[in-house]
């Protein structure tokens, strides 16, 4: 882990800054007085506040300054890596310099000697280090059973810390842990995810340090998140950091995925010593945390108001009560391209997105009723027939956005609005907050589990929650299992489109993709042909740089390069 270790990035300088200041006032190995923790607290939040900073960064894994690679800006620019993997968003532009996300359309250029793959390794392993520092820092002032300092405050960073390092980790094993597919052979590795690095963790440990199993990894996390749910304050509830209700969040996540990784195991886990769960106590997990959150949260679905204002619509972590976790933008780091609202509104006349034109592949958006109002998230081929649709900006932005010399495209997304609705300055429109974690998740995942456990209560928590929450009339009633998911993935994609948790979807419940249905929008360089089952490109190739300085990974360790697996439509 080289790369990992020795990546330079000015928010690492910063971290590295505040442990010099911690180890100056905190002799390692000695006694910790009072005015040494007093000294500490300050260098320590400013620790642990590098970590959201991250989050919304260019350049942190390296790419944006050495190579100017305009996908380099932090967790967003991973869930946009994740998206273009699927067949949902849609790029209507013919030109395919402004989609920077191309090679993930296309499946090229994922194995191993290629920068595309290595951005979530360089990236997640960066962020860990970050938690692992101030970890670290914490251990003169706090023990494991929290008894050496009581100081509120303190406890809260440290379980911050756990909490970070617990998501990113299991984002590492969902996207590194290989699944059976029809296009790579990976059952000599199954259910390995990626080496661990913790806090004790040394660069001579790094040169031998295996991909450990999924029951390991997932063991480390739940520690993670019980040392977490141990120590953050139940009081502290803001969104732009992790909280007890973002860590109930995270378990749910968790055992969501060990539920469905057991029942395609024939209910089979593989090292019940490691970690002695069954499929159904899994799933049973992930719906009691769900509905934790649900019910001790106190958030609430966004409402159609919310989904369609076009100044805080997906860019304000404050104007509704959906938000569990977020990212707040600050105009003061903010690139008029490498941002999220840049790539993804084509009303912000500054950006990528303007002349990108991402938006809903026609299949999706023709199966939605107009009685749905999420329809609303994307421009119908006629306008304004059945919607009066709601434009960020002012009457001259409207126009420009319409009709000017980039017009909006037929299904051009508007679901991700320029913060304050302001389409022509970037240092304001860019300034959106970034959504992490909301509550309409929760629901979904309380569906899937109970379908597992009880068919008829998950249809009826769909049931419900679309004719609460979404739209009234909605009717269906699926009758199987395969005709439950089928149902459940399209209002997962419906509700979650561009967000960057749906490929963890399609990967877990073994879904495929189609680019290539008939009158197909996507460009006919983007028309991959349809999957029988998982994409290849979802179990993501460990980068050549890390397994060329560890000897614990190699050639026939990794997953297998998946580059041109799937066919392109025949014209």
């Amino acid at each position: 882990m080289k790369r990992i270790l020795n990546v330079i990035l000015s928010a690492v300088c910063a971290v590295l800054s505040a442990v010099s200041c911690i180890e100056e006032t905190i002799p390692i190995g000695s006694s910790v007085t009072q005015a040494q923790v007093s000294a500490s607290k300050s260098a320590l939040k400013s620790m642990i506040n590098s970590i959201p900073a991250t989050l919304y960064a260019s350049g942190v894994a390296g790419y944006a300054s050495s190579y100017g690679d305009h996908t380099d800006f932090g967790i967003p620019g991973v869930h946009l890596r994740m998206e273009h993997m699927l067949e949902d968003l849609a790029t209507m532009s013919d030109n395919p310099y402004y989609n920077r996300f191309y090679a993930y359309d296309m499946n090229m250029a994922q194995g191993s000697e290629y920068t595309y793959c290595a951005y979530f390794w360089d990236y997640y392993y960066t962020l860990i280090r970050l938690a692992n520092d101030v970890i670290a820092s914490m251990k003169p002032i706090i023990d494991e059973n929290g008894t050496d300092q009581e100081d509120v405050e303190f406890k809260h960073i440290i379980g911050q810390a756990y909490a970070y390092r617990a998501w990113f980790y299991l984002d590492l094993a969902r996207l590194y842990e290989p699944k059976l597919n029809k296009y790579t052979d990976v059952r000599h590795i199954a259910g390995l995810t990626v080496p661990i690095v913790d806090e004790y963790t040394t660069i001579d440990d790094t040169k031998g340090n295996p991909r450990v199993p999924r029951e390991e990894m997932y063991k480390f996390i739940f520690d993670d998140l019980a040392r977490a749910e141990k120590y953050l304050d139940k009081s502290k509830t803001t969104f732009t950091a992790p909280t007890l209700m973002a860590v109930y969040g995270l378990y749910a996540r968790a055992y969501i995925e060990l539920g469905a990784a057991y029942k395609e195991n024939k209910g089979v886990n593989p090292n019940p010593d490691i970690l002695p769960l069954t499929q159904d106590e899994a799933y049973a997990k992930a719906a009691e945390y769900a509905r934790k959150v649900i019910d001790e949260s106190g958030k609430t679905p966004l409402t159609q108001a919310q989904w369609e204002d076009p100044s805080n619509g997906f860019n304000n972590g404050t104007s509704q009560n959906a938000w569990i976790w977020g990212i707040t933008v600050s105009s003061e780091v903010l690139n008029n391209l490498l941002t999220y609202i840049s790539h993804m509104s084509a009303e912000a006349a500054w950006g990528y997105g303007r002349y990108a034109q991402f938006g809903a592949a026609s299949a999706l958006y023709d199966q939605i009723p107009d009685a749905d109002f999420r329809k609303h998230s994307w421009l119908d081929p006629e306008r304004t027939d059945y919607y009066d649709y709601k434009f960020a900006g002012s009457e001259e932005d409207r126009d420009n956005f319409l009709n000017g010399a980039q017009p909006a495209k037929s299904y051009v997304a508007l679901k991700f609005r320029p913060a304050q609705g302001e389409c022509s300055d970037f240092n304001i429109g860019n300034a959106g907050d970034y959504c992490l974690m909301r509550i309409e998740e929760m629901y979904f995942i309380e569906m899937e589990a109970k379908a597992n456990l009880q068919f008829a209560e998950g249809v009826k928590l769909l049931q419900d929650f679309m004719k609460e929450y979404r739209y009234s009339s909605y009717d269906r009633n699926p009758s199987t299992w395969e005709d439950f998911k089928t149902e459940y993935m399209l209002q997962k994609r419906i509700e979650f489109w561009g967000e960057g948790i749906l490929m963890f979807d399609y990967k877990r419940l073994d879904v495929g993709i189609n680019r290539a249905f008939a009158g197909s929008n996507h460009p006919s360089v983007f028309r991959l042909g349809a999957t029988e089952g998982r994409s290849p490109q979802w179990n993501i190739v460990v980068t050549r740089v890390e397994f060329q300085s560890n000897t614990a990974i190699t050639d026939e360790t990794n997953n297998p390069d998946p580059s041109n697996k799937i066919p392109m439509a025949e014209e």
